[in-house]
């Protein structure tokens, strides 16, 4: 039981609209919200996407209210999101040439 299966168990992973990923802590009691606005701000840093843009966060095929905690929302530890264009439908690609 080593501190490395520990770290992977307590992790989300959370996808750019470019397809980048990201894995981070998972935090049950922040909200999407909150959770989109970090996201937004280190992929904007990477330039993996435009931080002036508006985007949500998607689980599955199911965007998430931005007021619930990403427990509320059903986001738990391993799980993967993907931050997504509020402008573009689809998977936010769709301005890429």
């Amino acid at each position: 039981m080593g501190k490395e299966e520990n770290i992977k168990q307590d992790t989300i992973t959370i996808i750019a609209p470019n397809g980048a990923p990201v894995s981070e802590k998972y935090r049950p009691h922040d909200t999407v919200s909150k959770t989109l606005e970090h996201a937004v701000k280190e992929f904007g840093k990477e330039g993996h996407l435009d931080a002036t843009l508006q985007y949500i966060l998607v689980f599955g095929d199911t965007p998430l209210e931005n007021s619930l905690t990403l427990e509320q929302a059903g986001i738990t530890t391993g799980a993967t999101i993907k931050v997504r264009s509020k402008s573009i439908p689809g998977d936010g690609n769709a301005s890429r040439a």
